[in-house]
């Protein structure tokens, strides 16, 4: 009779050990996937920060706008002609005024002097070395442009991209025309993929970390953008590259900040559905309307985002969002990019597990830039 109780209490034993060592394993797997997906998207997101800081040119400011000039026709003649650095889609370019109409001037590929003018249709050459040109318009209107010479920087960069990881030109020096390079794309952005037969991918996930983090990067103080700590009525922009689900959680932000237990207060979810670009709605498919679109409120809401690629081949996805009210870009990224050498992420991924409960991890990892 001993033996069999001591055979049973032994079993007992063993099959306890066996189920803790199997929970471990599975608590260790899943860390193991969630630490590898944050990784994957700190590579990406400092791949795409280097990438759009390197095809510029840093800083280079050779020339300015002609600060002085005179055009003279036949019954029209206008003095003293400054011009104003413009902008249209990049390109630079200056522009006065004579006789009501504009006068255009263009820079040389380098920009290291200006290659020739524009007015009322019309194009002549105009540089250091052919100072003085007539264009074939109804005044036989001349242009002259040697007062101008030497061109004074302007502090400006000349090809409109410094490279600076910042929507100014350099310093606090602004491009003109509300123009801004690419070079915050990658706090304002975020992409990946997602292979077929996976299961729900979490794209999105906000707590007020990772907004603390995003307000603590001095390059995302500035005029143009918002941050989401700031954000209390927003609209997703999706770009979904294959057919997909969406779910949508809406996460109690108090209880995360006192527990960090990922209590669901809401959950969405969308029928299958093709590929698409445009705002997220509040039945989760994508329109091109924001009648409709969800409202995202980071003031109160922490939120979850998962894309199922449901189709058979990777799904590729990037994500944008805007301001609601004035329709400003938001800086999504956790990305600390205002370090003189290096870049320092706050990466998230989340899990579903087979009870629906959500399991997330944050980690800060760093990259030279």
């Amino acid at each position: 009779m001993i033996l069999v109780l001591l055979g049973v209490f032994m079993a007992t034993v063993i099959l306890n050990v066996a189920a803790e060592l199997s929970n471990e394993y599975e608590v260790r797997n899943i860390e193991v996937s969630l630490i590898n997906m944050v990784q994957t998207k700190s590579d990406l997101t400092m791949k795409y920060a280097r990438n759009v800081n390197s095809n510029g040119s840093w800083f280079i400011d050779n020339v300015g706008c002609p600060s002085s000039f005179t055009m003279s026709g036949t019954t029209q003649r206008t003095t003293w002609i400054v011009s104003a650095l413009k902008n249209t889609f990049g390109l630079g370019y200056c522009e006065g005024t004579h006789a009501g109409n504009p006068v255009l001037l263009y820079f040389n590929t380098w920009a290291t002097d200006l290659e020739y003018a524009q007015y009322q249709w019309r194009e002549v050459t105009l540089n250091s070395t052919t100072t003085s040109n007539t264009f074939l318009d109804g005044d036989n209107t001349n242009i002259d442009i040697a007062a101008s010479y030497p061109l004074v920087p302007d502090l400006i960069d000349d090809d409109f991209d410094s490279d600076d990881y910042m929507v100014y030109s350099t310093g606090t020096t602004l491009y003109p025309d509300v123009f801004v390079d690419d070079d915050v794309n990658s706090r304002l952005r975020t992409y990946g993929y997602i292979i077929e037969g996976s299961g729900p991918y979490n794209v999105f996930w906000s707590n007020d970390e990772m907004q603390n983090y995003i307000d603590n990067n001095s390059h995302n103080s500035d005029s143009y953008y918002t941050t989401l700590s700031s954000t209390s009525a927003g609209y997703l922009y999706l770009d979904v590259a294959a057919s997909n689900r969406i779910t949508l959680f809406e996460l109690s932000k108090t209880d995360y900040n006192t527990t960090k237990e990922h209590i669901i207060t809401s959950q969405l979810q969308s029928a299958d559905q093709w590929a698409g670009i445009w705002y997220l709605q509040t039945n989760m498919t994508l329109a091109s309307g924001t009648g409709s679109a969800y409202n995202f409120d980071f003031t109160t809401h922490d939120y979850a985002i998962f894309i199922e690629n449901t189709s058979s081949w990777a799904l590729l996805y990037q994500i944008t969002w805007e301001q609601a009210t004035t329709g400003s870009g938001i800086y999504i990224n956790p990305l600390k990019d205002d370090d003189i050498s290096l870049f320092s992420y706050l990466g998230s991924h989340m899990l579903i597990s087979e009870g629906g409960r959500l399991i997330g991890t944050q980690l800060e990892l760093f990259g030279l830039k």
